[in-house]
This record gives structure tokens, C-alpha cells and sequence, in this order.
């Protein structure tokens, strides 16, 4: 019986190392340039494939690498979801003047005309690399620790950062402009 055990987990191993360079080639497809999402995905799903080890021993080669790509999109998308959804909880109308640290930063006027539903839906406005960039900065990263996750350079974060923030600026002066007019019409 032992024996049984240690070549069936020496098949898992051997698996595992053959199809670990293919899921970091689309970890990174779909992670980015980020080597530390990459990885953690990788290791989740090797460790879910060694869960079921039992039942994909059983499949031939093609299923095995097909079960384990899409246990990985899926895993992504789940990951995408959460940090959305926490995106979503960091960002509201409490604390949103404060991601508007400049010298230029509008006046509070234009916070008390906007709802959490207009600013929810003006940050989703954003093209994705300015948006995952202010949701970030709004839970409290470093341009740095931004910069490692989106794989791109701390001088790239502060320029999107500095878009993100200048189009926000003018969605919220458009809509507090438009209800002043409302308001004196």
C-alpha cells in the first residue's frame, strides 16, 4: 500500500512540474506582468489539482491540462470579483475628498452633489488601468506596491493616478454644474 501511495504521488509530481511552465505562461496572459499573482495562482490551482488528484488520475493527459487551465480562469475571475467588490467598499463618498490630495483638489461643493451611486459609477467609468489604479491608491497602496501589482513603473501609477483623479474632477464638476442648473431652473 505504501508503495501505491508514494508513485501516486510521484505521478502528481511529475504532472505538476510538466504543467507548471504552461499555467504561469497564462497566469501571466491573464495576471499581467505581476510575478507574485502569477504564482499564487499557480500554486492554487496545483494545489486544487493535487486535492482531486484521485479523480484526474484517471483522465488522460489533454483532460488534466484542460481541467487545470480552466480551474485557473476560473480562480482569476473569482479574484477579479473580490478585489472589485472591495474596491467598491473602500471607495464612497467618506472618504473620496481625501484621494484628492493635491493643491487643485476640488472644493468640497462638488462632494456634496455627488451620490455613492454616481461615484461608484464614475470610477467605473474609468479605462481599466486607471481605475484598478485609484481603486488601489483609495485602499491605502503605495505608488510602489501599485506599481509591483500592475507590473508597470511607480512613474507610470502617479500618471494614472493624476488621469484618473483629473477625470473624475470633471465628471463631478459636470454634475454638480448640471444640478446647480436644475436647481436655478
Amino acid at each position: 500500500m505504501k508503495e501505491e501511495l508514494d508513485s501516486s504521488d510521484m505521478e502528481y509530481a511529475v504532472f505538476a512540474i510538466r504543467q507548471q511552465p504552461s499555467l504561469v505562461a497564462v497566469a501571466r496572459n491573464l495576471c499581467g506582468r505581476n510575478a507574485s499573482d502569477c504564482a499564487d495562482l499557480v500554486q492554487d490551482v496545483l494545489l486544487r489539482a493535487l486535492l482531486k488528484w484521485d479523480k484526474l488520475q484517471s483522465w488522460t493527459e489533454p483532460e488534466r491540462r484542460a481541467w487545470l487551465v480552466r480551474v485557473l480562469h476560473n480562480r482569476f475571475l473569482d479574484q477579479c470579483r473580490r478585489s472589485r467588490s472591495e474596491a467598491a467598499n473602500v471607495i464612497n463618498l467618506g472618504n473620496v475628498h481625501k484621494l484628492f490630495e493635491e493643491p487643485d483638489a476640488p472644493d468640497l461643493e462638488l462632494w456634496e452633489c455627488i451620490t455613492e451611486t454616481e461615484l461608484r459609477k464614475a470610477v467605473a467609468s474609468l479605462p481599466y488601468n486607471l481605475r484598478r489604479t485609484f481603486e488601489m491608491h483609495s485602499e491605502g497602496l503605495r505608488h510602489a506596491e501599485i506599481g509591483r501589482h500592475l507590473g508597470v513603473p511607480v512613474g507610470t501609477v502617479g500618471t494614472w493616478l493624476f488621469h484618473a483623479r483629473h477625470r473624475l474632477r470633471d465628471q463631478f464638476r459636470d454634475m454638480a454644474q448640471a444640478r446647480r442648473k436644475r436647481g436655478n431652473g
